[in-house]
């Protein structure tokens, strides 16, 4: 298959209702051909090795499903994470929705926290916001490792929406594990709607109890 025919291919299995939803939920630029994830993700496994797909005739930038495969296929075409994390410091940027950066994170060999954490402080501050979000988004990875507190002075205020969610995110869930450090965080968090975004994802996650919520609820 070429980039031709994957183009036409997807086209030919879309569905407009579930397009109009993905272009709704992905805020972006994008179009939504209306693809679901797990039939693109099948497209990248059953293509993965096909000489005819070239990266190089990848229409970049238009259509939501053609960049996830883009993606997608450039991370397992990579032969070790080395490769990965230097694709992604490279090309990330030219993202432009989180239902790009978010889902390809499945396809990472073997991340480490110390190979992470040489990302993050490379590119935590970036000008690119999906590079920004994805340094947060691969901290999820690490929610357990108590090296994983070291992210908080990195935090920025005032962040652009899609990186402070990332943000908010990945505090709530680092939550789940070391609760007084973010709760000690956000005691003294001078950001309000991180706060507030942060504490509401932990309201509304299965993973707290309620005595734990209340908690957090006090904070607001």
């Amino acid at each position: 298959m070429n980039y031709q025919e994957l183009e036409e291919h997807l086209f030919d299995v879309s569905d407009k209702k579930y397009a109009d939803f993905s272009k709704s939920l992905s805020n972006s630029e994008y179009i939504s051909i209306g693809v679901k994830i797990p039939v693109l993700k099948s497209l990248v496994k059953e293509h993965k090795d096909d000489q005819d797909l070239k990266k190089s005739d990848f229409k970049l930038g238009k259509y939501l499903e053609i960049d996830f495969i883009y993606f997608a296929l450039s991370l397992i075409r990579c032969k070790d994470i080395d490769g990965q994390l230097k694709f992604l410091e490279k090309n990330i940027g030219k993202a432009k929705s989180w239902a790009v950066t978010d889902t390809i994170t499945s396809y990472l060999k073997k991340l480490t926290f110390d190979k992470y954490w040489s990302f993050f402080m490379k590119n935590r501050d970036v000008d690119y916001i999906f590079t920004r979000r994805m340094a947060f988004i691969l901290g999820l990875k690490f929610y357990k490792d108590e090296r994983i507190i070291d992210v908080l002075p990195y935090v920025r205020k005032n962040e652009d929406y899609m990186v402070m969610m990332a943000e908010a995110w990945l505090m709530a869930t680092i939550a789940i594990t070391y609760e007084n450090d973010i709760f000690n965080y956000l005691s003294t968090c001078d950001d309000l709607i991180l706060k507030r975004k942060t504490i509401s994802k932990i309201c509304d996650s299965f993973r707290f109890n309620q005595i734990s919520k209340e908690r957090f609820k006090s904070l607001r």
